[in-house]
């Protein structure tokens, strides 16, 4: 109900004005019309009367006081008259029984062809839209001869005469172009705005996607449902990447649970049963001093292994050497790995450079993260890592590898896959402000770069 009226209201406002400028010039057009027929009925019957007084007896003119008529009429070809300041004039002079005896042609061909019943002193219009007249009849010489003057509408009134007649055809074609013109406002505007409105309003953003056909639409609204198509896929790809996202927490947050809980049951666990044997061995009443000394001495020694499994289980999930800054915590980081994995690392890095806790965090699980996959997925003997300040003034972490490579794909299709590494450094530095670009090709090593403007 309320796409109609709307509907209504729009086709009122387009239809509204011009109708009542139309209705307006109309009136005004027939009222002009009327007055100008009255003139020009009034001029040619007061032409008529005038000139019928100068027939003679004879049918021709006689002497005339009148200069100016006399003068016009013998400077005119016959049956035409000009007179200074007058619209031209037709006349002939026909006898009592209707002979043409002589005047204008052309106005004697209308008589014959319209045989127009003019009363007698009244004028009358004949003749069509290009060619009307207005006459009128008049005796003289007492009623022995019969003058009929006329004036022609395209002498008298112009191009003005031709509005009268053109106005019905010109009103039909305004009629036909509005309605033409509402119909394609409805076709190529509203109704597909309507589409829109109602795609829009009834759509799951997130779950679906718009797919419209609209054709005959305007341009600019066939961009729009381009736009809203790309809204809607881009809705649907967020919706799809946080539900991931989510989804890679929950795993990631398991995954570590999983791997604490094992590194605690394959170290620590193990050593704290170990040492609880070692006790109960010791508590032995059989034991002599030197058995029990001994069996203390190595429950000891187990005591100061699980410490150690402990606190290096500590400083990976929480290194402490972040507190003393990037290339600290950095040459730390790399020469705890050398030693595990057993590959060499070579660090650079600018000793100027001042990162904030947040900063310094993300670049370190970057390098930790980047070597652990050089090593468990590439293979790489020697790994270069190299932190500077780039041309922007930026600063730009460079990890260089020479193991295997792999073929580059977008980091959320590995996400999908399962490989959550890259996806994972990727994201810390997006988080802090930055980027991460990949390059690597089969065979020849993988470079990571990560800039922070």
């Amino acid at each position: 109900m309320k796409d109609r009226n709307r509907l209504f209201c729009i086709v009122l406002s387009v239809l509204l004005p011009p109708l009542v400028i139309l209705a307006l010039a109309t009136t005004d057009l027939v009222h002009s019309r009327k007055s100008l027929t009255t003139l020009a009925r009034l001029y040619i019957e007061h032409f008529t009367e005038k000139l019928a007084a100068y027939i003679g007896s004879d049918g021709t003119f006689g002497p005339d006081d009148d200069a100016a008529f006399y003068y016009s009429f013998d400077k005119c070809a016959h049956g035409f008259l000009t007179f200074p300041g007058r619209f031209p004039t037709y006349f002939a002079v026909f006898s009592k029984e209707g002979k043409f005896i002589y005047g204008s042609k052309k106005l004697m061909n209308a008589m014959n062809k319209e045989n127009p019943e003019v009363p007698m002193g009244h004028a009358h219009e004949i003749g069509g839209m290009s060619d009307r007249l207005t006459v009128a009849k008049s005796p003289a010489a007492g009623g022995k001869f019969l003058v009929v003057g006329g004036v022609a509408w395209e002498d008298m009134f112009g191009a003005a005469a031709m509005a009268f007649f053109l106005w019905p055809i010109l009103t039909v074609l305004a009629a036909i172009w509005g309605v033409v013109t509402v119909w394609n406002l409805f076709y190529s505007v509203i109704n597909p705005i309507n589409i829109l409105e109602h795609a829009t309003s009834t759509l799951q953003w997130g779950s679906e996607t718009i797919k419209l056909q609209l054709p005959g639409a305007n341009p600019q609204i066939i961009r729009m449902r381009d736009t809203l198509e790309r809204l809607s896929r881009g809705a649907c790809r967020t919706i799809k990447a946080n539900r991931t996202y989510v989804n890679d927490l929950v795993n990631v947050q398991e995954d570590e649970r999983t791997k604490i809980s094992r590194d605690i049951h394959d170290g620590p666990l193990q050593d704290v049963t170990a040492l609880i044997q070692r006790l109960r061995l010791a508590r032995n009443a059989d034991n002599t001093e030197e058995d029990t000394k001994r069996e203390l001495d190595l429950a000891e020694k187990i005591a100061f292994t699980t410490m150690k499994e402990m606190r290096a289980l500590c400083d990976f999930l929480n290194p402490p050497w972040l507190e003393l800054g990037l290339s600290q915590a950095l040459t730390e980081l790399t020469e705890r790995q050398s030693l595990q994995y057993g590959v060499k690392i070579y660090l650079g890095f600018d000793e100027s450079i001042e990162t904030s806790d947040n900063v310094t965090l993300a670049f370190f699980r970057v390098v930790q993260e980047a070597v652990t996959n050089s090593v468990h997925h590439g293979e790489a003997k020697n790994i270069w890592i190299d932190l500077k300040h780039n041309q922007t003034g930026g600063i730009e972490l460079t990890i260089q590898d020479d193991g295997h490579g792999f073929d580059i794909k977008d980091t959320a299709d590995l996400r999908a896959e399962g490989h959550r590494g890259l996806s994972n450094m990727e994201e810390r530095m997006s988080l802090v402000g930055g980027s991460l670009k990949i390059i690597s090709y089969r065979g020849e090593g993988t470079c990571i770069r990560g800039s922070l403007p």
